[in-house]
């Protein structure tokens, strides 16, 4: 029975190593670390929609990877502790040599695991001794690992703040972005930030795919909402695309860049938008705020029936907003008055 502790705490250890691996070094999240991270996001998501602060979706991205590392580190005390009571006398008392109960085992490893030296009790045998040192590297490995892998984290996390913020400083909702950029006869304004933009987009999927953990950093300012403030984004695109006259907005190959970029991190995160209750398709904007200022927009009927290819797409972005915890009015306001920066 004792040796199928041993094998039964090595399992646990070899699990708990892939998965730690899988996280920290290679290109996306352990199916262990995946599950935690999504167990914390509905209950932060949940919280959020019955009423509790918004700030608890800015803690969101801190809890699941200090979760994580919470995981990871019970599991390899508790495998290490396995295989130390995997025999009698694996662990015996330093004065007296009586062997160490469970307790003491369970201590024994982590003052072992945590390297912490007080040396009350010792392992007996060469191989048992062994196995202690082993348990001291994985511990310093564990949380070499660990800082290793939240450094970059939060580094990302900071920058897809910065992709959010960029947005909003270009207009508070879709209609106020035309409106912003435009000089009397078109969007080309846009042009030099939906360059850069495009490529902070896609630099921010890139991270997305590398630490998955970032679809859970999310800020408890509107103005760094990155789900919210992208789907703005690419409905001001729609409207230019669609909504506005030919000849007066940015040529369709600086709209199909900064559009692919959108396209392709609403891909990465699909996974995960795939989990968020559909609401079905959002309300087609109106072009009346646009119209009232001069703004030569096409007519009501004509931009509905070209909002009919973007349904899914439309779906997506507002599932992209909600999983930050914002409502589709966070995207388009009920009231839109623009009459009053002319």
């Amino acid at each position: 029975m004792t040796i199928l502790l041993g094998i039964l705490g090595l399992l646990v250890l070899s699990l708990t190593s892939i998965d730690l691996l899988w996280t920290t070094f290679v290109e996306g999240v352990g199916p262990m670390s995946l599950r935690v991270s999504l167990l914390v996001g509905r209950l932060l998501r949940y919280s959020v929609i019955h009423g509790k602060t918004r700030r608890l979706m800015a803690w969101g991205g801190l809890l699941v990877v200090m979760t994580s590392l919470a995981t990871w580190t019970l599991l390899v005390w508790l495998g290490w502790t396995l295989v130390f009571c995997s025999w009698p006398t694996a662990v015996v008392a330093t004065s007296t040599g009586r062997p160490a109960d469970v307790w003491e085992r369970i201590y024994f490893t982590g003052y072992n695991l945590f390297t912490l030296g007080i040396g009350d009790f010792v392992p007996h045998g060469v191989f048992f001794q062994i196995l202690t040192d082993v348990c001291c590297a994985s511990g310093f490995f564990l949380f070499g690992a660990a800082i290793a892998y939240m450094v970059p984290v939060i580094s990302a996390a900071t920058q897809k703040r910065q992709v959010g913020v960029y947005i909003w400083s270009l207009g508070k909702n879709p209609a106020d972005i035309i409106f912003r950029a435009w000089n009397g006869a078109d969007t080309t304004a846009l042009q030099p930030h939906f360059i850069a933009l495009t490529a902070m987009l896609l630099g921010l999927g890139e991270n997305h795919l590398t630490y998955p953990v970032l679809h859970f950093f999310h800020s408890a300012k509107r103005s760094a909402g990155v789900g919210a403030n992208i789907a703005m984004l690419d409905e001001a695109i729609t409207i230019m695309e669609c909504g506005l006259e030919k000849g007066c907005s940015l040529d369709l190959p600086s709209l199909g860049a900064v559009r692919e970029a959108i396209s392709e991190y609403i891909l990465t995160l699909k996974p995960v938008l795939m989990l968020v209750h559909d609401d079905g398709d959002p309300p087609i904007p109106s072009l009346a705020p646009l119209r009232e200022i001069g703004l030569p927009v096409v007519d009501d009927d004509v931009f509905a029936k070209a909002l009919r290819n973007q349904s899914e797409r439309r779906r997506l972005l507002r599932k992209l907003a909600r999983i930050e915890g914002w409502n589709w009015d966070a995207v388009w306001p009920a009231k839109i008055d623009l009459t009053h920066g002319i």
